[in-house]
């Protein structure tokens, strides 16, 4: 290589990125031509999709029909067009045939499989597609193209077809009597493209010469001088670089001509820029720990202004400090100090890397950890870590919610004290004068009283005065519950004596309800620590509710179990109303299933009887299936 070109640097940088270019272009249409048989190419294939296609055509429909006369002689115009290739073709139900050469199906096999390159025998009914290579059916050979797949599968007709592809010599006879000849056509842009692609190739082992003659030369011409090993490093590093550069531009261009001329301006731009700021720097004596300064300040103002890139940025300083290392270990030849320190600082950066993913990891689980107290519960537990900008903002915003919510709940249980109170002293109010008026309602209902029928009225005032009772027990009973305010007499009960007592109290409700109880209970006591009055009144509410709100002339089945350890009671009815609630909204207080309050009932009775169950430490849990309306009770033994 000249050396007059060799000191020309800028020309010589120019070139050698030009070469890149070439060797790292990515063109798989042209690598497929390298080395290609015609006879297995897109080409061929093309040839033989287009004469199978074609030919159905020329042998199948309605002879009468002009559409189809069209077709035939279209198809058979283009058949006839491909001189150098032999075609034969037969209807197999109509015995019908057509050839551009040869009529006789038996000698038109011999010729051809004894003077072709390629006998194709495609059948579409079957589907199948042969290579023929000589008149026995033994030879036959099953194929499929590689572009087009099964060329069979294109049509369905009980059609076979005949295609003999001639030697390449007898191809290139075209040029001579018809260059247009469609088969002739198919093999020229062969041609074409197998020298593209050798030229494509030849170009890249040119820009590999290049470029390999080049640093041989400039290690040549070095070898007197000092640092020669960094230097000639110095050249590889960057040559990689080039070269990785162009592999990404080549994946984003793909085998476009733009990649040529891009690529090329790109890694000269990088070569020329990159020396003359270094060029400068030397000049005014700028060094890297300056660089560092520039860069503290300048990503302090980003912190301000941006937290968001600050963190990102704060949290991969080993990774930006890596690549500074390197850029300046390339663009400075400090090679020897890369070779000694490369090790001992790729340690000491994974050390520290470890500590912070380590430090990083305990404060996202002291987080976590918080987050769990808090949500169980715990909403005065505060979020303590080390400060840190990832999750100082974190912390403090989930601390001001755990505090948020705390006065949150504090003021609904303030909220829920205050209403507890206000139904205790109103029910307690109410309470002295409902009972002056009963007792004077009693005495009324004694009396002889004229006209007649004012006792209508007196019995009016009774039922309605007895109901206003119960609802004002049923509402004092509901705030000491949720006030849990509750006294319970807890001792040794048996439930299935407690629940069959239930029963005979109410038995004459029940035959009045025509409603077929069905009670399973064990034939033995049951004993469990609990309440007698309090669970009898459980008991008692739930069957006024089956009675008040099931079908009539439905079953309704009540059973008692020990499974599990465990005391369970359940009591099954069809509901006379569309069950269209939240099972576990029916158990809150002032919550009917009759939404049309078509029945009396003052939505207390579950809510009372699950707080009774619940004081007592069992459960008692609604199921809906359909109209079926259950109420599960489970106490411990």
């Amino acid at each position: 290589m000249d050396i007059k070109l060799i000191k020309n640097k800028n020309l010589v940088a120019l070139v050698i990125c030009f070469c890149i270019t070439i060797i790292t272009a990515n063109n798989d249409f042209y690598m497929k031509y390298i080395n290609a048989d015609f006879y297995k190419s897109y080409e061929l294939e093309q040839v033989l999709y287009e004469i199978a296609t074609q030919s159905v055509y020329t042998v199948v429909g309605d002879n009468a029909s002009e559409k189809m006369l069209d077709y035939k002689t279209e198809s058979r115009n283009m058949i006839s067009n491909y001189t150098t290739a032999n075609v034969f073709v037969i209807n197999n139900d109509s015995k019908e045939v057509y050839y551009n050469n040869i009529s006789d199906i038996d000698k038109y096999l011999k010729t051809v499989t004894e003077s072709y390159h390629n006998v194709y025998e495609i059948n579409f009914k079957e589907k199948t597609m042969y290579l023929l290579n000589s008149n026995s059916d033994s030879d036959k050979v099953r194929v499929s193209t590689n572009y087009f797949g099964n060329l069979a599968q294109t049509r369905k007709e009980d059609v076979t077809t005949y295609i003999a592809i001639p030697f390449i010599i007898n191809i290139k006879e075209m040029k001579k009597i018809n260059n247009n000849e469609p088969l002739y056509v198919k093999y020229k842009e062969f041609i074409k493209n197998t020298d593209a692609a050798n030229l494509f190739v030849g170009c890249k082992i040119i820009a590999s010469t290049i470029i390999i003659t080049y640093y041989l030369s400039m290690f040549i011409l070095e070898l007197s001088k000092k640092d020669i090993l960094n230097k000639i490093l110095k050249k590889i590093l960057l040559i990689s670089l080039a070269f990785i550069i162009s592999l990404l531009q080549s994946k984003i261009y793909g085998w476009s001509i733009l990649y040529y001329f891009i690529n090329t301006g790109l890694l000269y731009l990088i070569y020329y820029f990159g020396f003359k700021i270094l060029e400068k720097n030397r000049k005014n004596n700028i060094y890297p720990k300056d660089y560092a300064h520039n860069l503290i300040v300048k990503l302090t103002s980003l912190k301000m202004n941006n937290k968001e890139i600050y963190t990102i940025i704060k949290y991969v300083w080993i990774f930006i400090l890596l690549t500074i290392i390197q850029v300046i270990i390339m663009f400075y030849e400090l090679y020897e100090f890369a070779m000694y320190t490369a090790p001992l600082l790729s340690i000491a950066l994974c050390v520290i890397s470890i500590f912070i993913i380590k430090d990083k990891v305990n404060k996202i689980e002291t987080i976590r950890n918080g987050i769990d107290k808090i949500k169980n519960g715990n909403i005065e537990h505060k979020i303590e870590i080390k400060k840190d900008i990832l999750f100082d903002d974190i912390v403090k915003d989930i601390n001001e919610i755990g505090e948020t919510v705390n006065i949150a709940v504090e003021e609904r249980l303030k909220s829920e004290r205050m209403k507890n109170e206000l139904i205790t002293n109103v029910s307690h109010d109410l309470k002295t004068p409902l009972t002056a008026i009963i007792n004077y309602i009693s005495l009324m209902k004694k009396e002889d009283i004229q006209p007649k029928h004012i006792n209508d009225y007196v019995q009016v005032l009774d039922k309605r005065s007895q109901r206003l009772k119960i609802l004002i027990e049923d509402l004092f009973e509901a705030s000491k519950i949720g006030s849990n305010n509750i006294e319970l007499n807890l001792e040794e009960n048996d439930i299935n004596q407690l629940l069959t007592q239930t029963l005979v109290e109410m038995e004459d409700y029940i035959n009045e309800s025509k409603l077929d109880f069905i009670v399973n209970t064990p034939d033995k006591e049951v004993y469990i620590l609990a309440d007698g009055k309090k669970t009898f009144r459980v008991f008692e509410n739930i069957i006024s509710n089956i009675l008040k709100y099931s079908l009539e002339k439905t079953r309704v089945y009540i059973d008692l179990v020990e499974r599990d350890g465990k005391i369970h009671i359940s009591f099954k009815n069809i509901s006379k109303y569309q069950l269209n609630f939240d099972p576990d909204e029916i158990t809150e207080r002032f919550t009917r299933g009759d939404l049309s309050r078509n029945t009396e009932g003052s939505g207390l009775g579950l809510a009372i009887a699950k707080g009774l169950i619940e004081a007592q430490d069992g459960e008692l849990k609604v199921d809906i299936i359909g109209d079926l309306f259950i109420v599960n009770i489970d106490f411990n033994i």
